[in-house]
């Protein structure tokens, strides 16, 4: 008890315990019984237990022990888990297969089938599929063959009766096992063991079951209780496995040898032994062709003649039996080989099709077969029928005249349809997950012409059409028809992988379609787009659509959608007919099918596992536990089951029927409890599964409504393991049932997961297949795809167009020019050449002898010949991914199927059930119980019926609705259609067949327990005339505010007129009834007694329907709330939630009418009920027309909804015509319940009279829901009630409006308040001024607050200072004193490291302990911007704060600019010198005749510039500078402009100066300041020499000294506002030389920044290259089909490979052999980008080189006097050399590759001899050695050295000219040089750090013959590293000890060491001390230091 009594543990719960079993609360697991069987979970039993608690997908549950105790699932202590007893029992089976070439023991065969059944009879799925597996392995067909070439002829009875017992049955058990003829995983495998059991030509199978059946026969006649149960299984697993052998190989129907061992089971086997494989032997007799499959149970009478009366009318047969032939390419005799969708030759075609009638003498096919036929031909017509003929129409105005536009909507036939015009066939995409899709697009709709793109969206929400899965037809004028669903247009993202891992590498970007180019129904105003998938698989289809993509002129295509007609809806029932009419499996086919034969009452046997010796059902569940047991042939009594159960006596009776009868039929009248008597049968046959060995209970509903009530009236009594299939339940109570949530939790076994993995392999290469494809199949004429054709099919003509390469775009560049070489040479033919020559003609003929229209021609006949391929290609790749689909689907299958067998009930639809048939039937379910069976077509019934069901239970109505269909012409009740009846169900058929046809027996519930007995009397007298009511139902109360609970409103109100949309004239409206309607439901709704349960109105019409809901919607009502309702026996009101009820004065509520009751037509109310019912009958017409009402089924259903009341609206005389109507009328003109005034009562004054006849009657009348007095009540509050009559609850809801009486206490203040609102619990009225305890006023407050000041916290802000922080912070004034660890909200304002002030708040960085005091300091992480200045320019950094590490390079625009330009570059990157002339000039100097960007020589002018403004006064500025603006002048100045300080030393402002004695200067920025100023600011005198005579016009008399590289001071920036002086020619000379310096530092920065990235990059590539060698991953296998073309590249490649020529020639040669693979894609793309940094960082590239050529250009060319430039100090090679050393490393990097290895990969590794000569190379070395020699670069010396000693080795391992003696020559020069690379690094240690080694592994690679990759060494790698750091644009320069500039971040000042980025020397230093040798670059700083200060 103590256990029982634990309390569940928490931690446990949340998967947090650790205490696992020691824990002393319970670990168990809230039980359910709503989901399937869990595997154990392999942790719980352990010492820490499960730490994942309830989130564990393994069971908690406790294992029962032989004795009854509870123990805990096996342990496992360690990680990985133990193998359990049964994997170990799965590995020594398998040790049981003898090695190869050992023979076989009889004893081991025997032993390694007993124990493989013994495995599998434990039923655990993951052994079961290993068993079976490896059965079908090469090991394992050896047992098998070892089993059954076994000579047992000779043998005697009693040795083969025991080898039959201990081998042959085991083996056959084991793969006849239930769980593994179910699976779909192992259907591939026990397919091969049976093929291998058939053997070549049947022999083996011939001998094997020859065997068996004689053992069969010798254990028969061993007469012993325990070898009878035997028998019966070994008969049943040799029949299932000769099923399965004959199932699988057709010849077995020819070889007569199986006929005579069929017929030797059936004589030698006793009967009730046969049993329970008769089913087994039933299909192997039909499948062998011996007859008639023999019925499984019961019989027919004897055979009986008919003789009717007939007149034979001729019928044209299907297909071949035609006398005129098919009627097109669909037509045939047997419905497998129907399309389900009509072809392009069925719609076109002229004949009807072939339709059967209900007549079975008239089918072309006799019994099942012809059923089946039958039905599928009518439910095609009936939905496919339609949608034919309405394409036909299409296609016929499609051929006829351009301008006929029919409307876009019409009525064809009954279906109705929309047409989009002009529509083209965009592009093809693909969907990992959808498939093949097509981007269509079409005309807008006219409606939508003049709209906004907001309003056509909302226009394609609102009408509904073409949303996603909805079914088009896309017509063409070309005759084809083509059927698609629209689909969504977001791609499928790529899968993840399970468990953590990283995700699967995504598609590219063929697979991805950004927002923007995604179809669009509403973007565009003239067109719009959509996403089409095909529904079918034609490959013909795929490739009509590949050839007319785009738009065409000529084709006229239009796109029909059919509205409502969702293809899953009947396509999966008809495919479902298709493979019943192959396999002929009907249950019940005797019964079922129709025989004229066999007329009168059929008798109906017990089920087939009823009639087991010794069974009998246990209806405890019906006896109120009572024991109670029915045996199936044996009197039963009832008077046990009368006196406990709570069922009546028809319900007793049915259930007792239908548990004896095999196939039982229950009929049940409106209201006598169906669904009630089907949940007692479910649950009496659930109490008997286990004993009768049923498995799941399949339960079948048409409706997904219908199915939820059924399967949650089980779970509420207590039903489990229940599964639902299907996604549109609204059911809360089943969420969690789901098959699809449930199967998520099911684990999956090795075998699956290894099955899936594979499959998604092979998915993988059919998607990167399918990849490649697409952008040929989109464009093939696109030069790519030509390019690739001609390769491979064209060579001649390939390398004439493409021979001499192009770039990406297919441009060719020929003498500086590019052109489009296709497209050049399709338009470039000679005009002389005018020949025109056949297609074979051409493809032999040199390209350039053609003519134009040659050209275009052939041009045209590679795109098609291409289109052709890659279609072919394509059709083929989608095939396997089709099939690669289908197969993990069944993997996903597997798990479902797992599910189901564990379930106990299995509830579907119709629907569901045939979309999931072959799932459905690997669950041999025994019993199906179906309810609506009055309501389904019998397509559906038919389906329902698994060939594995014995006990088949129909429950419905067929006095009912009955199934819709679409097609006037074939329901029952048109006289025309009455031959065919497709709208009679199987239930209705069986139960009153067609004359002359046996009828089956039939139960009817008799009791009904919903309708009143006046109420019920209108269906009784009519339909049911045995239907009694319940006493319950006679105490009824009336209905609240009518005198009558049963009333016909007879009017003659005609209804509305048809509206002129044809597609909505099929739909009728009475506005007089919607009105009436309206007014009487709210008189009801106003009694207040009435939930939005209670009420419903129901109208047969759709439009009806619809008009109602807007006016109910629009008409609002007070309803009683949920607390009024407490007496009755349902919960309160609650709305649909279409409106927000407003909630009013006590407990009620406002609503509209639409949320205060149900509305529905009369067809979706079938099964439901409410108290009170209104109905709108509609129609009322002169004609007399009844509409839908006319049948006796709708009346019915119309009729017997109501339980209290009932209220007719319609006209008796439009009604009276119809037969049942006329009885109706009559019953109520009887007892005077119809009229033309309804009569109302008032509750509170029933004596008066309330008559009303029109809609406004009720608000003259009874306007609140009473009479038209005065309420006498009294109000709550004491007043008296000012309206109308009315209910209690709308009393209570009044609003008093008088003064409120009430007062508070404490104040006199009168309440301001109606009496009917609450009081507030306080006096809120304003007080003034009111002073509080501290001194403070408070303006005002509330009555009840001032009344006690002390109590109000003062809310004025005060001033206080925080203890330790200081800071100063606004407080409350009631919180003082402020509490010790009050937190402080100031600015912490702290100076961090980086050198920011904190930004977060004190009490963040700054908590406080109890005491008050700091108790810690952390300010975290600094998110202020960083700011640091950038020394190569005038920005900052706008990066967040980085604290030490180096700023990025500036990315603003550059600030460069002229009066000709501005740079366009961003700012770190390199400018562009201008080349213009110089704009400088003036009339005293003259002009300056150097360009732009070259520093000026012309003397700068000092007198006042004599041009006028545009105001006509002279000019403030000075001589050379461009003209301001008027508003600068100083006589028509603003106030603002004169009064502007301009000499800073004087303190002049602008009108105080006298402008021709000091003229003024006006930057770009502004500004103003007098020419002193300006060249005091800009300090002239340091450039200029300056004449004493200050007097003179012009005081700069010549340059002071010549402009030093880096010896310019900052560029100097405006004093006002800090813009750059870059535009004022007066300071040119100084503003450029300065410009020269800031470039060349970019540049340096620029070079460094790019070059790093690239050494990284070849040192990722060279590693790349090193793993591929070791780890040599396999290609991914090729699709089928692929073999023909590897092989043929084998062929193409065995050539010689010859590297020579120049680097570039040799790295092409090696990327063209190595096209096939991607082993190079990576390096060669880094080689181009170091190609292109190369080009760029060339001198002639550097902007001192540039500046230098336009100075000498000015010199030579222009006799211009200037100074010159010292350009080798100032160009900056060493970027240069390293990029030229880091070209080197990669060429050697791809040629050693591919020598070593690269060759043996490319093209399938069939290159023949590679001969290389690397002269060329040797060479670049050579250069690169002389020039590094000469600039002093040591570094770059040795690694030329290295590399030409590289080489050499290289080419001697495969030399292509070189005699032996030359290469001895050459290897010891080699030698040479890398002894003076030896004697370099000994010189030079500080800069060839770490080469000594390289030196020493060059000279061994010489020495020993080989060659190796070099990885780069630690301190190179540190240059590299240091280089990244050096150089970041920020922070001081330096000089190293060699005078290579690099910069000090941070304070400026170095604080470690590092190498230098050029020499490697050491940089840096430590505690702000520069290491030795290390100087400030002061001449550097002088440009960039003082700039960002």
């Amino acid at each position: 008890m103590a256990e029982i009594d634990a309390k569940p543990c928490f931690d446990f719960r949340r998967g947090k315990c650790r205490y696992g079993n020691r824990c002393k609360f319970t670990h168990e697991s809230k039980l359910t019984s709503k989901a399937p069987h869990r595997e154990p979970c392999p942790y719980l039993g352990t010492s820490k237990g499960c730490f994942k608690g309830q989130q564990c997908k393994f069971s908690h549950e406790t294992v029962a022990g032989k004795n009854g105790a509870t123990t805990q699932p096996p342990q496992s202590t360690a990680r990985p888990r133990p193998q359990s007893e049964l994997e170990t029992g799965f590995r020594e089976w398998t040790f049981l297969i003898p090695r190869q070439n050992t023979r076989f023991q009889v004893v081991e065969v025997g032993k390694f089938f007993a124990v493989g059944w013994d495995l599998t009879s434990k039923e655990h799925t993951e052994i079961g599929q290993q068993v079976i597996k490896k059965l079908a392995t090469e090991e394992g067909l050896a047992m098998i063959k070892a089993l059954t070439d076994e000579k047992l002829d000779s043998v005697k009875l009693e040795t083969s009766l025991r080898i039959f017992k201990d081998r042959t049955l085991p083996f056959f058990r084991t793969i006849s096992h239930p769980d593994i003829l179910s699976s779909l995983i192992l259907e591939t495998p026990l397919d091969t063991i049976c093929t291998f059991l058939f053997g070549p030509n049947g022999r083996r199978a011939i001998n094997l079951f020859r065997s068996t059946t004689s053992a069969l026969g010798a254990l028969v006649r061993e007469e012993t209780a325990k070898d009878e149960d035997l028998t019966s299984i070994a008969v049943t697993a040799s029949l299932a496995v000769l099923e399965k052998i004959v199932e699988l190989n057709q010849s077995a129907q020819v070889i007569t040898e199986f006929t005579s061992i069929v017929n030797d089971f059936s004589t030698s086997i006793p009967e009730q032994l046969l049993q329970a494989g008769s089913r087994s032997l039933a299909r192997i007799r039909q499948r062998l062709g011996l007859g008639a499959a023999m019925p499984l149970s019961g019989g027919r009478p004897p055979e009986q003649k008919s003789h009717r009366p007939v007149f034979e009318v001729g019928q044209d047969l299907p297909g071949a039996f035609s006398e005129l032939g098919p009627r097109h390419d669909n037509d045939h005799a047997n419905i497998f080989d129907i399309k389900i969708l009509p072809t392009t030759e069925e719609i076109q075609s002229p004949r009807l099709e072939y339709l059967p009638s209900s007549d079975p003498t008239k089918h072309h096919l006799p019994g099942l077969a012809g059923l089946l036929d039958r039905q599928f031909r009518l439910l095609r017509e009936d939905t496919v029928g339609q949608l034919r003929d309405a394409v036909q129409m299409e296609c016929k105005r499609l051929n006829k005249h351009p301008n006929a536009q029919p409307p876009s909507k019409r009525q064809s036939n009954g279906v109705r349809n929309t047409i989009y015009h002009n529509v083209a066939l965009l592009r093809l995409e693909f969907d990992r997950k959808k498939g093949l899709q097509v981007v269509a697009e079409f005309d807008q709709p006219p409606a939508l012409a003049k709209k906004g793109a907001k309003e056509r969206e909302e226009w394609w929400m609102n009408t509904k059409q073409l949303q996603i899965d909805a079914f088009v037809c896309l017509v063409s004028s070309t005759g084809r028809a083509i059927f698609f669903s629209i689909c969504d247009p977001t791609p499928t993202p790529p899968p993840k992988k399970k468990n953590g891992e990283e995700e699967r590498e995504a598609r590219s970007a063929g697979f991805w379609r950004p927002f923007d180019e995604r179809p669009n129904l509403f973007k565009h105003a003239d067109r719009a787009t959509l996403m089409l998938s095909p529904v079918e698989d034609d490959s013909e289809d795929i490739t009509w659509i590949n050839n007319h993509l785009g738009k065409t002129p000529k084709l006229r295509q239009s796109l029909v959608e059919f509205p409502g007609i969702l293809l899953p809806s009947f396509r999966p029932t008809l495919q479902a007919l298709q493979k019943m009419s192959r396999t002929l499996d009907l249950p019940f086919s005797q019964f079922i099918v129709p025989d004229i034969q066999y007329a009168g009452d059929a008798d109906i046997p017990a089920p087939a596992y009823s009639r087991r010796p010794g069974f009998a059902f246990n209806l405890e569940t019906l006896a109120g536990g009572e024991q109670l047991r029915l045996t199936p042939g044996q009197p039963f009594n009832d008077n046990t089951l009368r006196e406990k159960s709570t069922l009546d006596d028809a319900q007793q009776l049915s259930t007792i029927n239908a548990l004896r009868s095999c196939l039982a039929l229950i009929q049940g009248p409106p209201g006598t409890g169906k669904s009630y008597t089907g949940v007692a049968i479910i649950k009496a046959l659930l109490k008997n599964r286990n004993s009768a060995k049923l498995g799941p209970i399949i339960c079948v509903c048409y409706t997904n409504h219908a199915l939820d009530q059924l399967l949650e009236h089980l779970v509420e009594d207590g039903v489990e393991q229940l599964i639902r299939l299907g996604s549109r339940s609204k059911s809360k109570l089943l969420q969690d049932l789901n098959l699809h949530h449930i199967s998520k939790e099911i684990r999956t076994t090795k075998i699956e997961s290894h099955e899936k993995y594979q499959l998604y392999a092979k998915l993988d290469i059919a998607l990167d297949e399918i990849e490649k494809l697409m952008p040929g199949l989109r464009d093939p004429a696109h030069w790519s795809n030509i390019n690739e054709y001609l390769e491979n099919h064209h060579h001649s003509h390939f390398k004439q167009l493409f021979g001499r390469g192009v770039d990406q775009d297919g441009f060719q560049e020929v003498r500086g020019r590019k052109f489009n070489i296709l497209n050049s040479w399709v338009k470039g033919a000679p005009k002389r050449i005018t020949s025109s020559r056949p297609i074979p003609e051409l493809l032999g003929i040199n390209l350039k002898e053609m003519s134009g229209s040659e050209r275009m021609t052939l041009h045209r006949y590679w795109v098609q010949q291409n289109t052709m391929e890659l279609t072919r290609r394509f059709l083929h790749v989608l095939d396997s991914y089709r099939h690669i689909n289908a197969s993990l689907k069944k993997c996903h299958q597997e798990l479902d199927l797992r599910c189901l067998l564990r379930a106990h009930i299995i509830g579907v639809t119709t629907t569901g059930l045939a979309r999931n048939l072959d799932i459905l039937r690997r669950v041999r379910a025994k019993v199906v119980v179906f309810e609506e069976a009055g309501e389904g077509l019998e397509a559906h019934t038919l389906t329902a019926l698994l060939p594995s069901v014995e006990h088949a239970i129909l429950i419905g109505d067929h006095e009912q609705l009955r199934p819709q269909i679409n097609n006037y012409e074939f329901q029952y009740d048109n006289p025309r259609g009455a031959k065919f009846a497709l709208d009679i169900s199987l239930f209705e058929r069986l139960v009153h067949p067609p004359s002359g046809y046996s009828r089956l027996p039939y139960s009817s519930l008799e009791v009904q327990r919903r309708m009143h007995p006046s109420i019920a009397e209108l269906i009784r007298s009519t339909l049911y005339p045995k239907l009694q009511d319940h006493s319950s139902v006679s105490m009824y109360p009336e209905v609240d505010g009518m005198r009558k609970r049963l009333f016909w409103l007879d009017h003659n109100k005609r209804e509305d007129a048809s509206p002129s949309d044809i597609a909505q004239s099929f739909s009728k409206t009475n506005t007089w009834e919607i009105e009436m309607t309206a007014a009487l439901v709210s008189h009801l709704v106003r009694q207040g007694i009435y939930r939005n349960e209670d009420i419903a109105v129901l109208t047969p019409y759709l439009g009806q329907l619809q008009k109602l809901k807007q006016r109910l919607r629009s008409s609002f009502a007070i309803v009683v709330g949920d607390r009024d309702l407490e007496d009755l026996e349902a919960k309160g009101l609650e709305g649909d939630g279409e409106e927000e009820a407003t909630a009013t004065q006590g407990n009620v509520r406002k609503t509209t009418l639409l949320n205060a009751l149900r509305i529905a037509s009369v067809d979706n109310f079938q099964g439901e009920e409410a108290k009170v019912i209104v109905i709108s009958l509609v129609r009322s017409n002169d004609e007399r027309k009844c509409g839908f009402l006319k049948t006796s089924n709708r009346i019915n259903v119309l009729l017997s909804r109501a339980r209290h009341g009932m209220y007719i609206i319609g006209n008796t005389h439009t009604a009276r015509p119809v037969p049942m109507w006329d009885k109706i009328i009559t019953i109520l003109e009887n007892d005077g319940n119809i009229g033309n005034t309804l009569a109302l009562s008032c509750p509170r004054h029933k004596e008066t009279p309330i008559e009303v006849s029109e809609p406004d009657d009720f608000s003259i009348l009874s306007p609140e829901g009473g009479c038209n007095r005065k309420c006498i009540s009294r109000l709550r509050c004491g007043h008296a009630c000012i309206n109308k009559c009315h209910s209690e609850p709308l009393h209570n809801a009044v609003r008093c409006l008088e003064r409120c009486p009430r007062v508070k206490k404490g104040c006199d203040h009168a309440c301001p308040k109606f009496c009917g609102d609450p009081c507030d619990l306080e006096c809120q009225i304003q007080m003034p001024n009111i002073a509080l305890p501290c001194g403070h006023v408070q303006t005002s407050l509330a009555c009840h607050l001032a009344q006690a000041p002390e109590d109000v916290p003062c809310d004025v802000s005060v001033e206080a200072v925080m203890p330790d922080c200081k800071h100063t912070v606004n407080v409350r004034c009631s919180e003082f004193p402020l509490a010790a660890d009050h937190p402080c909200d100031a600015t912490c304002g702290a100076a961090l490291g980086c050198g920011h002030d904190c930004k977060w708040i004190c009490k963040n960085c700054n908590p406080r302990g109890e005491d008050g005091h700091i108790s810690k300091i952390n300010h975290g992480v600094c998110k202020t911007q960083c700011s640091r200045r950038y020394t190569t320019c005038n920005h900052a950094c706008s990066e967040a704060c980085h604290g030490n590490k180096p700023c990025r390079l500036c990315l603003e625009p550059c600030e460069v600019r002229c009066s000709h330009s501005r740079c366009s570059k961003k700012c770190h990157e390199p400018c562009v010198p201008c080349v213009e002339n110089c704009s400088w000039s003036c009339p005293h100097r003259g002009a300056c005749k150097l360009p732009c960007a070259v520093p000026c020589d012309l003397l700068p002018c000092s007198q006042r510039c004599s041009l006028p403004l545009s105001c006509g006064h002279e000019c403030p500025s000075v001589c050379g500078e461009i003209c301001p603006e008027a508003r600068y002048c100083q006589k028509c100045a603003d106030k603002s402009v004169k009064d502007t300080m301009v000499d800073y030393i004087m303190g002049s402002t602008y009108a105080e100066i006298d402008l021709d004695e000091s003229p003024c200067i006006i930057p770009s920025c502004g500004h103003i300041l007098t020419l002193e100023s300006m060249d005091g600011h800009m300090e002239i005198a340091k450039y200029y020499i300056i004449s004493d005579d200050t007097n003179g016009e012009n005081s700069i008399i010549g340059l002071k000294s010549r402009s030093v590289p880096f010896s310019t001071s900052e560029l100097k920036n405006c004093p006002v506002c800090r813009s750059p002086l870059r535009n004022i020619n007066r300071y040119g000379r100084i503003v450029r030389r300065a410009w020269i310096d800031e470039a060349t530092k970019k540049f340096i920065v620029w070079a460094n920044a790019r070059f790093v990235p690239l050494a990284s990059r070849m040192e990722q590539a060279e590693a790349k290259l090193r793993d591929s060698v070791t780890e040599k991953q396999p290609l991914k296998s090729p699709l089928p089909g692929q073999a023909e073309l590897s092989s043929a590249l084998d062929k193409l490649s065995l050539e010689q490979v010859r590297l020579s020529g120049s680097r570039d020639q040799q790295i092409k040669v090696v990327l063209k052999a190595c096209k096939a693979t991607s082993r190079y894609k990576d390096i060669s793309w880094l080689r181009n980008d170091i190609k292109g940094f190369l080009k760029k960082v060339d001198e002639v590239e550097q902007p001192i080189s540039r500046i230098y050529d336009l100075v000498q250009d000015a010199r030579k060319n222009r006799g211009v006097n200037t100074e010159n430039i010292d350009l080798p100090s100032v160009l900056q090679v060493h970027n240069r050399l390293l990029a030229t050393v880091l070209l080197l490393r990669c060429d050697y990097a791809i040629l050693s590759d591919f020598v070593t290895h690269g060759c043996d990969m490319a093209s399938g590794g069939n290159l023949g001899n590679v001969c290389l000569n690397l002269a060329s190379n040797r060479k670049d070395c050579e250069k690169l050695m002389q020039e590094s020699r000469s600039r002093q670069q040591p570094a770059h010396e040795v690694e030329s050295l290295l590399y030409w000693a590289r080489f050499v080795a290289l080419e001697r391992s495969r030399p292509a000219s070189l005699s032996d003696a030359n290469m001895i020559a050459l290897v010891d020069r080699a030698r040479d040089q890398l002894h003076l690379a030896r004697t370099i690094c000994k010189t030079n240690r500080g800069q060839t750090a770490g080469m000594y080694e390289e030196v020493s592994a060059a000279e061994k690679m010489l020495r020993d013959s080989t060659f190796y990759a070099p990885v780069t060494n630690v301190e190179k790698a540190a240059v590299y590293a240091a280089m990244a750091q050096s150089f970041h644009g920020t922070g001081h320069w330096y000089y190293c000890a060699n005078g290579h500039p690099f910069t000090v971040g941070n304070c400026g000042m170095p604080m470690e060491t590092a190498r230098c980025p050029q020499c490697g020397a050491t940089v840096g230093g430590a505690n702000h001390q520069p290491a030795d040798g290390v100087r400030r670059a002061e001449d550097l700083e002088a440009e960039f230091g003082r700039r960002g200060r």
